[in-house]
């Protein structure tokens, strides 16, 4: 079980919560929930500001992507995810890391675009992170190129998946 957030860090929940509401609201957005203050918070020691920017950052890239609403029980995305090719683990690393794996030769460019793929993987990522032990020891991600073969490999989806974790 996670422990509780201390003063500080429910302070910093708060201010998160104020600043990205506000933004929001100049767009017409709802209004974030406070597991997803904590989870952008987590990922920046509590640093406002810097959990702010991650924000910024992390919906821009969904926004740019097209992976803002899809449904994972809808084609093509359904599809995408029973291939396997992206799948969070069911253990963890020895410092309780969730880990990623990527399996490059499942992948065929032909069969599925870029946004799709994605989807699967923000969908399979957005989970994962769900996790509050996820959010406290972070996420291995592994890109398996055994057995792949050159068909197999696409550049800027490889580059779009790095973007996606960088952020």
């Amino acid at each position: 079980m996670a422990a509780a957030l201390s003063a500080e860090q429910e302070q910093a929940t708060k201010n998160f919560i104020e600043v990205v509401n506000r933004m929001r609201r100049r767009r017409s957005g709802g209004l974030v929930s406070w597991g997803t203050a904590v989870k952008f918070l987590a990922a920046r020691k509590f640093d406002v500001a810097r959990a702010v920017a991650l924000y910024e950052q992390h919906e821009a890239t969904r926004q740019r992507e097209g992976l803002v609403h899809f449904d994972p029980t809808q084609e093509p995305l359904k599809s995408e995810l029973d291939t396997g090719k992206f799948t969070i683990l069911p253990t963890r690393d020895e410092s309780g890391a969730a880990i990623a794996v990527f399996t490059a030769r499942i992948h065929s460019p032909q069969l599925s675009s870029h946004q799709t793929t994605l989807q699967g993987v923000v969908y399979q990522l957005d989970v994962a992170l769900e996790s509050v032990d996820t959010q406290h020891s972070g996420l291995v991600f592994i890109y398996d190129m055994s057995n792949s073969k050159y068909s197999n490999f696409d550049y800027e989806l490889s580059q779009k998946i790095l973007t996606l974790l960088k952020v």
